[in-house]
Protein backbone atom coordinates (compact mmCIF):
# COMPACT_ATOMS: atom_id res chain seq x y z
CA UNK A 1 0.00 0.00 0.00
CA UNK A 2 3.09 2.21 0.72
CA UNK A 3 4.28 1.50 -2.21
CA UNK A 4 0.74 2.35 -4.23
CA UNK A 5 0.52 5.75 -2.47
CA UNK A 6 4.40 6.79 -3.14
CA UNK A 7 4.12 5.94 -6.79
CA UNK A 8 0.51 7.85 -6.88
CA UNK A 9 1.85 10.98 -5.04
CA UNK A 10 3.29 13.18 -7.71
CA UNK A 11 -0.26 12.65 -10.18
CA UNK A 12 -2.49 13.42 -7.07
CA UNK A 13 -0.32 16.96 -5.95
CA UNK A 14 -0.51 17.42 -10.00
CA UNK A 15 -4.22 17.05 -9.64
CA UNK A 16 -4.72 19.24 -6.78
CA UNK A 17 -2.66 22.35 -8.39
CA UNK A 18 -5.17 25.37 -9.37
CA UNK A 19 -2.83 26.27 -12.05
CA UNK A 20 -4.16 22.95 -14.10
CA UNK A 21 -7.05 23.44 -13.68
CA UNK A 22 -9.23 25.52 -16.32
CA UNK A 23 -11.68 26.32 -13.55
CA UNK A 24 -9.43 27.97 -11.01
CA UNK A 25 -13.07 29.05 -9.22
CA UNK A 26 -10.63 30.40 -6.24
CA UNK A 27 -9.23 33.09 -8.72
CA UNK A 28 -12.50 33.68 -10.34
CA UNK A 29 -13.99 34.36 -7.09
CA UNK A 30 -11.17 36.70 -6.54
CA UNK A 31 -11.48 38.78 -9.62
CA UNK A 32 -15.36 38.88 -8.96
CA UNK A 33 -14.82 40.25 -5.73
CA UNK A 34 -12.51 42.97 -6.86
CA UNK A 35 -15.29 44.32 -8.94
CA UNK A 36 -18.64 43.67 -7.62
CA UNK A 37 -20.21 45.63 -4.53
CA UNK A 38 -22.98 44.36 -2.15
CA UNK A 39 -26.12 44.62 -3.78
CA UNK A 40 -24.93 44.35 -7.51
CA UNK A 41 -26.99 41.75 -9.59
CA UNK A 42 -25.33 38.99 -10.77
CA UNK A 43 -25.91 36.11 -13.52
CA UNK A 44 -24.67 33.00 -13.86
CA UNK A 45 -24.32 32.08 -17.35
CA UNK A 46 -24.97 28.69 -17.35
CA UNK A 47 -26.39 27.82 -14.27
CA UNK A 48 -22.80 25.35 -13.60
CA UNK A 49 -21.19 28.59 -13.21
CA UNK A 50 -22.90 28.87 -10.00
CA UNK A 51 -20.30 26.83 -8.45
CA UNK A 52 -18.31 29.54 -8.26
CA UNK A 53 -20.52 31.30 -5.30
CA UNK A 54 -20.96 28.07 -3.59
CA UNK A 55 -17.57 26.83 -3.48
CA UNK A 56 -16.11 30.42 -2.48
CA UNK A 57 -19.54 32.43 -1.52
CA UNK A 58 -17.01 35.08 0.36
CA UNK A 59 -16.55 37.46 -2.51
CA UNK A 60 -20.29 37.32 -3.51
CA UNK A 61 -21.61 37.94 -0.58
CA UNK A 62 -24.15 40.54 -1.09
CA UNK A 63 -25.10 40.43 -4.13
CA UNK A 64 -28.34 39.32 -5.78
CA UNK A 65 -28.75 36.34 -8.17
CA UNK A 66 -31.01 37.33 -10.61
CA UNK A 67 -31.92 34.35 -11.90
CA UNK A 68 -31.96 32.45 -8.68
CA UNK A 69 -35.50 30.96 -7.46
CA UNK A 70 -34.75 29.99 -3.50
CA UNK A 71 -31.85 28.78 -1.48
CA UNK A 72 -30.00 26.53 -3.44
CA UNK A 73 -30.25 23.97 -0.19
CA UNK A 74 -33.46 23.95 -0.30
CA UNK A 75 -34.00 23.04 -4.04
CA UNK A 76 -32.33 19.86 -3.02
CA UNK A 77 -30.02 20.66 -6.39
CA UNK A 78 -26.36 20.91 -6.70
CA UNK A 79 -26.42 24.47 -8.09
CA UNK A 80 -30.00 25.57 -7.57
CA UNK A 81 -33.39 26.08 -9.41
CA UNK A 82 -33.92 28.82 -11.55
CA UNK A 83 -36.86 31.32 -12.29
CA UNK A 84 -38.51 30.97 -15.95
CA UNK A 85 -37.41 33.16 -18.53
CA UNK A 86 -40.21 35.98 -17.90
CA UNK A 87 -39.43 36.06 -14.51
CA UNK A 88 -36.15 36.76 -15.75
CA UNK A 89 -36.72 39.47 -17.91
CA UNK A 90 -38.73 41.20 -14.99
CA UNK A 91 -36.08 41.01 -12.99
CA UNK A 92 -33.59 43.06 -15.21
CA UNK A 93 -36.40 45.23 -16.75
CA UNK A 94 -35.19 47.70 -13.74
CA UNK A 95 -31.28 47.07 -14.08
CA UNK A 96 -28.58 49.39 -14.93
CA UNK A 97 -26.01 47.05 -14.39
CA UNK A 98 -25.33 43.40 -14.29
CA UNK A 99 -22.81 42.14 -13.73
CA UNK A 100 -22.18 38.34 -15.65
CA UNK A 101 -19.90 35.58 -14.50
CA UNK A 102 -20.42 33.14 -17.27
CA UNK A 103 -18.09 30.38 -19.67
CA UNK A 104 -15.95 32.32 -22.14
CA UNK A 105 -16.80 29.85 -24.93
CA UNK A 106 -20.79 31.01 -24.15
CA UNK A 107 -20.24 34.46 -24.18
CA UNK A 108 -17.97 33.92 -27.50
CA UNK A 109 -20.35 31.80 -29.34
CA UNK A 110 -18.37 29.01 -29.97
CA UNK A 111 -21.46 27.04 -28.19
CA UNK A 112 -25.15 27.30 -27.58
CA UNK A 113 -27.62 26.70 -24.42
CA UNK A 114 -30.84 24.57 -24.72
CA UNK A 115 -32.43 25.88 -21.42
CA UNK A 116 -34.98 28.66 -21.79
CA UNK A 117 -33.72 30.25 -19.32
CA UNK A 118 -30.14 30.43 -20.11
CA UNK A 119 -31.27 32.02 -23.66
CA UNK A 120 -33.23 34.51 -21.94
CA UNK A 121 -30.47 35.52 -20.34
CA UNK A 122 -28.94 35.45 -23.59
CA UNK A 123 -31.17 38.03 -24.84
CA UNK A 124 -31.58 40.25 -22.33
CA UNK A 125 -28.08 40.78 -22.66
CA UNK A 126 -27.89 41.13 -25.85
CA UNK A 127 -30.32 43.01 -26.60
CA UNK A 128 -30.45 45.52 -23.67
CA UNK A 129 -27.36 45.88 -22.55
CA UNK A 130 -24.02 46.60 -24.05
CA UNK A 131 -20.74 44.82 -22.32
CA UNK A 132 -17.96 46.88 -20.08
CA UNK A 133 -14.97 45.81 -18.39
CA UNK A 134 -14.25 42.34 -17.61
CA UNK A 135 -11.67 39.86 -16.19
CA UNK A 136 -11.18 36.74 -17.60
CA UNK A 137 -9.58 33.64 -15.17
CA UNK A 138 -9.37 30.54 -17.26
CA UNK A 139 -12.33 29.59 -18.69
CA UNK A 140 -14.69 31.96 -16.67
CA UNK A 141 -14.97 35.84 -17.54
CA UNK A 142 -16.51 38.18 -14.94
CA UNK A 143 -18.07 40.86 -17.31
CA UNK A 144 -20.10 43.85 -16.75
CA UNK A 145 -23.28 44.99 -18.26
CA UNK A 146 -24.64 48.08 -19.09
CA UNK A 147 -28.40 48.92 -20.11
CA UNK A 148 -27.78 50.43 -23.20
CA UNK A 149 -30.37 53.22 -22.18
CA UNK A 150 -27.56 54.68 -19.86
CA UNK A 151 -24.43 54.33 -22.09
CA UNK A 152 -26.28 56.66 -24.87
CA UNK A 153 -27.81 59.37 -22.28
CA UNK A 154 -25.48 61.31 -20.60
CA UNK A 155 -25.95 63.55 -17.68
CA UNK A 156 -23.50 66.56 -18.48
CA UNK A 157 -25.95 66.91 -21.89
CA UNK A 158 -28.95 69.10 -21.72
CA UNK A 159 -32.14 68.72 -23.06
CA UNK A 160 -33.01 71.07 -26.06
CA UNK A 161 -35.58 73.48 -25.49
CA UNK A 162 -38.93 71.94 -27.02
CA UNK A 163 -39.62 74.20 -30.46
CA UNK A 164 -42.30 76.43 -30.65
CA UNK A 165 -45.50 74.66 -32.49
CA UNK A 166 -45.75 75.90 -35.97
CA UNK A 167 -48.36 78.91 -36.76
Amino acid sequence: MLLALTHQWALLRDDRDPARRPDDLAAVSRAAGRMLRPGGAVLFLPAQTRNVALTYPGALRGARDLALAGPVPASGTLYGTEVGAAELRRRTDRLERVWVLADRDLLAGRWRVGDATERAKLDVLAHDFVPGPERVRGDVTVRLYVRRTAVTRSPASPTAPPRPAPR
